[in-house]
């Protein structure tokens, strides 16, 4: 949610009902975001929502009922993933070390496809579809040389990586596939980067991963039934990166379209994205109260309630989010320097630097844009057990509760002390 999205007034209205933290995810801004990208495809693409970046069941329930398909990554994301109405085949299965529960419920309920990562995951997929009456769709996922590169590679990356196939296991996989005869083999994924904001990167991964599965299809008699590019497209949160130009990938992808017209294993392919970031990011806030302000060494520390055991990115990528001072007296500012920390017992748990014309104070709320994608199922909420932090959907005037979070109590109670492990004495040694 942009820093202009809500008003001060809104957000002060939000921490008194609802209390501080909490994040809060605007859902008239999650519709334009599902439309605008929509309307930027090519007819032949298509959406699939990628779950773990922000798994919500009310953002789930909308983007089934927007027409999206969805991208899971266990089997807890993809019974969601039912549970919010999205049709068995309008959803894939990424993500490395699946369990055999994950692949047997992928099967069981099924789902367009498994985008799979080694052999053995193969060899297992293989056992628990045998006995069925028809083969199980199965799309290589593919780690090539050449693609995408980022600065940090969080999701994917080139490289050696834990993440598919290289492309010399895949080719030996697809020589021998009749191993696997309860899998047909019917296209494949490649997801090399996170966050890439130059729409000339993605369209040129858009062009090589197509030739290199037309070239694979080719050679090994594979009927292309699904090619799936991943994601990557990015939101900025420095104040120095651009947005994406949504435009120009649009138009990239509209002159694609007609080379794909143009090949004939590419007929009837099913040719998805699997945005996350983009769709949810932006139509998300994380807001903290300041519980205390003071400087030490020269330096001005502004304290708050909430930290990164409830939003971990910066942190994890010392990445930072846009900024907001709401004040009590409703006024806010922007030369003073100061940094943003919470309440745990880590130099690590700082929010943010800034400099504003008006050091925050006690009860001042601390807003961080951007939140929506990888904020509340990303932290840390057990650390140091702080109470974790409301969960809020905001549609024009409206704002309802969408998860309610687990108390400290609550999660004490689940807790257990066997007497016999504290009464029990050690054995006496023995000489």
């Amino acid at each position: 949610m942009s820093e202009s999205g809500l008003s001060a007034r809104r957000i002060r209205s939000l921490a008194k009902r609802f209390g501080t933290p909490l994040y809060a995810y605007d859902f008239d801004a999650l519709d334009r975001r599902a439309r605008t990208l929509r309307a930027a495809l090519a007819p032949r693409f298509d959406l699939f929502y990628a779950v773990k970046a922000n798994p919500s069941l009310a953002i789930l329930k909308l983007f089934a009922a927007r027409g999206l398909g969805a991208d899971v990554a266990s089997r807890g994301e993809l019974s969601l993933a039912l549970r919010a109405g999205f049709a068995p085949e309008r959803i894939v299965m990424t993500g490395p070390a699946k369990s055999d529960a994950d692949l047997a419920l992928a099967v069981r309920s099924g789902i367009l496809g498994i985008n799979v990562e080694g052999e053995h995951e193969l060899d297992r997929l293989d056992r628990i579809v045998r006995g069925r009456r028809e083969r199980f769709a199965v799309q290589l996922r593919l780690n090539p040389d050449s693609g995408l590169g980022e600065a940090r590679a969080i999701i994917g990356g080139a490289g050696a990586t834990k993440f598919g196939l290289d492309l010399r296991t895949a080719e030996r996989i697809l020589r021998n596939r009749r191993n696997w005869p309860s899998l047909e083999f019917s296209g494949f994924q490649v997801f090399q980067a996170s966050n890439v904001l130059d729409a000339r990167r993605l369209l040129e991964n858009v062009r090589r991963v197509l030739e290199l599965a037309v070239s694979l299809a080719r050679r090994f008699d594979i009927a292309l039934r699904t090619i799936d590019f991943g994601g990557g497209l990015g939101v900025p949160y420095s104040a120095g990166d651009r947005p994406l130009d949504l435009a120009r990938f649009s138009r990239g992808l509209q002159s694609v379209s007609a080379r794909i017209a143009a090949t004939p294993e590419l007929t009837g392919s099913h040719l998805i994205f699997e945005p996350g970031r983009w769709l949810v990011a932006e139509a998300g806030i994380y807001v903290a109260r300041v519980v205390e302000v003071k400087s030490t060494r020269g330096r001005r520390h502004v304290l708050v309630d909430g930290g990164i055991h409830h939003l971990t990115r910066p942190a994890l990528l010392g990445s930072p989010h846009p900024v907001r001072i709401v004040m009590k007296n409703g006024t806010a500012g922007v030369v003073r320097t100061f940094s943003i920390g919470g309440p745990l017992c880590t130099s690590l748990d700082l929010l943010a630097d800034c400099a504003r014309d008006r050091l925050p104070g006690p009860g001042d709320l601390v807003v961080l844009g951007n939140a929506g994608a990888y904020g509340y199922t990303e932290s840390m909420p057990l650390f140091l057990s702080h109470e974790w932090p409301a969960e809020i959907g905001l549609r024009g005037p409206r704002a309802e509760r969408l998860r309610t979070a687990p108390t400290v109590t609550q999660l004490q109670r689940a807790q257990r002390a066997p007497e016999i492990l504290i009464r029990a004495r050690p054995p006496s040694r023995r000489n």
